[in-house]
């Protein structure tokens, strides 16, 4: 079996339980996902390197993904923290967007799906379920190009306001 078969099929078996362990690390849905597809990188790139010393190689799984939590817990302690609720009000004020130039000249960061992302959640009102259907991406997907966009807005739009 190939390092990628054995990594799929660990992904198929574990990625739920790692995702789990993380969020009830991080607490945050997104983030938590993102570390559980960092782990899997990881595995993919150190499987060549992976020697059985008699542990289960979950043992190995839940190492990396303790070590990417305390990665992310480090970071977010370091960076000031607004919720995504404050920044929507303040920054993504629905009735200021269309005539913001500021504001649309800070979208251009944005990849082309976080642009649409962040226009039909926030300018066409749509919930992320009909976004999800437009763009034919899962709703997960599509929370993460908000949050993402989002992110990126803040830094961008905060630091150049």
């Amino acid at each position: 079996m190939s390092h990628q078969q054995t990594v799929a099929t660990l992904y198929v078996n574990h990625a739920d339980a790692i995702r789990r362990y993380l969020y009830r690390r991080v607490y945050d849905i997104a983030l938590a996902e993102d570390l559980c597809n960092d782990v899997f990188v990881r595995v993919l790139e150190g499987m060549p390197n992976y020697h059985d010393r008699g542990l289960p190689i979950e043992a190995w799984l839940y190492r990396i993904a303790h070590d990417k939590a305390v990665d992310a817990i480090r970071y977010m302690s370091r960076r000031p923290q607004v919720s995504i609720q404050e920044y929507d009000a303040h920054v993504l004020d629905e009735s200021s967007i269309a005539d913001d130039e500021h504001f649309r000249t800070v979208l251009e960061h944005l990849s082309e799906e976080q642009q649409r992302v962040i226009i039909m959640r926030y300018c066409n009102d749509m919930t992320f379920a009909q976004i999800a259907r437009s763009l034919n991406r899962s709703e997960g997907a599509v929370k993460q190009l908000r949050n993402r966009g989002v992110q990126t807005l803040r830094e961008t739009y905060v630091s150049s306001a």
